[in-house]
């Protein structure tokens, strides 16, 4: 008897059809139907088949591992193949991400150099039209007393000595570079983007130059968590509570990501600080949600 055999007959068993399996799971019938004649084939991919049967033998109340060790032979799990969604477009994963060039990180420290010149070349008119012709030279020198030699002359003013004003300009210019660098040094390099929702299943395309990945999931109440990879490797498998939360999961060397959770509106995903926005039609429901996510690495 095959796995497929093995689902319809404990279905049949509990007086549950196609639909009610359906209904449990977010399932559609054609791929329950698919796994009960066992024609693998009209799948996405080994690992949908991995999943789907998993969530099918928990709507049953069985012991999805077992089962699935016991018809592992029987499966497409040793296949080497790269999942690829039909939902995801290839358009959208070859589109290169935009950066915005580093001419414009620089325009404001321009702008403020500019700024500090034309003041510099105002104050040296300024201080040039305000000194005394040569004829007056004389005003400046003080007789001692009459017919004495001894003269006091007045030192002239050094206009080599910066002036208050340009100090502060200097300050606002180095602080205005430091803060231009610290913009172009925070800048991300993960991205992540929201491809498709339908049927309580949200599909995902991340994009990431960096060699580290972090998953971190933070919740404010309890939510029921099944995180695991392409290969069927289980990070989280168990009610995770806000006690716990935050909780970090590296999955730098995972290529696509299935996670299932309850009560949506409670849990918080961040990817190497990126946020992962729900669908706005989940919105405050508690029904379990399906997010699978392909990620790229650039």
């Amino acid at each position: 008897m095959g796995i497929g055999e093995r689902l319809k007959q404990e279905r049949e068993a509990k007086n549950l059809s196609l639909q009610d399996i359906q209904k449990q799971t977010k399932i559609q019938t054609r791929y329950l139907h698919a796994i009960e004649e066992e024609r693998f084939e009209i799948m996405p991919g080994s690992f949908y088949v991995r999943a789907f049967i998993k969530e099918y033998a928990t709507a049953l109340q069985l012991n999805a591992e077992d089962l699935m060790s016991e018809y592992e032979r029987d499966l497409p799990f040793d296949k080497e193949e790269k999942v690829a969604l039909s939902r995801v477009s290839s358009s959208k994963k070859n589109k290169p991400i935009s950066k915005t060039p580093s001419f414009f990180s620089f325009l404001p420290t321009i702008i403020v150099i500019v700024l500090i010149i034309g003041i510099l070349v105002i104050y040296w008119a300024l201080q040039n039209n305000d000194k005394p012709d040569d004829s007056n030279a004389n005003d400046n020198t003080i007789e001692s007393g009459e017919g004495s030699a001894d003269e006091v002359t007045i030192p002239p003013v050094n206009s080599d000595q910066p002036s208050n004003d340009e100090e502060n300009q200097e300050s606002a210019s180095d602080d205005t570079q430091d803060t231009s660098d610290e913009d172009t040094t925070n800048e991300s390099n993960t991205t992540i983007q929201l491809e498709q929702y339908a049927n309580n299943e949200s599909t995902y395309q991340l994009s990431t130059s960096e060699a580290e990945v972090i998953l971190t999931i933070e919740t404010t109440d309890q939510n029921w968590m099944q995180v695991e990879d392409v290969n069927g490797e289980q990070f989280m498998y168990k009610t995770f509570t806000n006690e716990e939360s935050p909780a970090e999961i590296n999955i730098s060397s995972t290529e696509e990501l299935f996670i299932r959770f309850g009560n949506p509106s409670t849990v918080t995903f961040f990817i190497n600080g990126e946020k992962i926005e729900l669908s706005e039609e989940i919105g405050n429901t508690t029904t379990p949600q399906n997010m699978y996510i392909n990620i790229e690495k650039q």
